[in-house]
Formats: structure tokens, sequence, C-alpha cells
């Protein structure tokens, strides 16, 4: 192969690398699963959004208690752009997150619009979040569809 495709191949495997890596973010999240959501970044990772501003130890140390407010949870991922820069990347992800929860044994359905704005760092093979701002853009909180109160 001419350098350019090597170039290009690397570049598309990079794309759905980081891909990958918010995948596995929101199914851990989803799924309760702090190991797998602590695998998405690096240990010293940076955050900022509603769990913590801080570290990322500071954020999933948070999440068990947000967690437990709700039935279940679905992430669903959207919009994403990468910037690559070598073993380096910018990523900006728009998701919705719909949470199940029970106010005054009234079934409700909580949607939050965010952005996840992430730097992303090659580790070996693997891609991982360094630096992570979360941006809320919209939030709702309704009654579950096809639930009424009794």
């Amino acid at each position: 192969m001419n350098p350019w495709a090597d170039t290009a191949i690397r570049q598309l495997l990079d794309r759905a690398a980081i891909q990958d890596v918010l995948l596995r973010y929101a199914r851990g999240v989803d799924r309760r699963d702090l190991e797998l959501v602590a695998s998405c970044f690096t240990p010293d990772a940076t955050y900022e959004g509603v769990l913590a501003r801080g570290t990322i130890g500071e954020a999933l140390a948070s999440l068990p208690a947000r967690m437990a407010r709700y039935e279940s949870t679905l992430h669903v991922i959207g919009n994403q752009l990468i910037e690559l820069c070598g073993d380096t990347a910018r990523s900006e992800t728009y998701a919705l997150a719909y949470h199940r929860l029970t106010r005054a044994g009234m079934p409700q359905l909580r949607t939050v619009a965010v952005r996840y704005l992430d730097e992303l760092i090659r580790d070996g093979d693997t891609w991982r979040i360094r630096q992570r701002v979360v941006k809320t853009e919209w939030e709702r909180t309704e009654p579950l569809p096809g639930t009424t109160q009794e």
C-alpha cells in the first residue's frame, strides 16, 4: 500500500475506536458497571459536569448515588465529530439520556440532552478520555408514557 492509504486506514480505525469508547461509556452507565465506565478514561482524567468538577475518580465516586435514584437509564449516542491529531483527538458527541424513576408513586421519565466534549489520547492500542466536559443542553421530566396514576 501507499503511505496515503496507510494513513487513511489508520484514521478510520482510530475514529472507530473513539466511537467505541463513547459506546462503552453509555453501556457501562446503563448497566451500572463502574469498572467498564472507568476503563473509558485515563486514571488521571479530569471531569467537569453534573457528577463532579475535578477528577474522573470524583465523578465515579458520585455515580452510584446518582444511579440509585433511577430504576433504569438508557443513553443514546448521536452525532459525533472527531478531530484526530496523531495520538490525541478531540470529540464532541451529542447524547440523549433517558432516566426512569418514580416520584410520589408515579412513574416518570427524565430526559436529558447533553454534549460530551472530550479530549482523548491513544494508550497503546486503546483510546481513552483524558478530559471530559459535559454540557447539559436541556432536560425534561414528565409522566412515563403509557402509565397512569392509580
